[in-house]
């Protein structure tokens, strides 16, 4: 008889509703955490992109360094020619 009353507490109502309630509570943090992670996937591809076209800026400035100190080596290479 023991059983039977024992399987009965677990299938009561007061139980069943209690389940019902924590997995409604479940369901609710599950859609609100699913938004965040959203929401922060839209931010994370755009700071991805942000940060491609930063490290494209950087190369052409790179570059754009190079090509400056190229010109300015030749200008002092030619003021050292006059200067001999």
């Amino acid at each position: 008889m023991e059983v039977f009353s024992i399987k009965r507490d677990i299938f009561s109502e007061n139980k069943i509703e209690e389940l019902e309630e924590k997995i409604d509570k479940l369901i609710e943090k599950y859609k609100i955490i699913k938004e965040e992670n959203e929401k922060l996937n839209v931010k994370l591809k755009s700071l991805e992109g942000n940060d491609k076209n930063i490290q494209e800026k950087m190369v052409e400035i790179k570059k754009e360094r190079e090509i400056l100190i190229e010109k300015v080596t030749k200008i002092l290479e030619k003021v050292e020619k006059v200067e001999v």
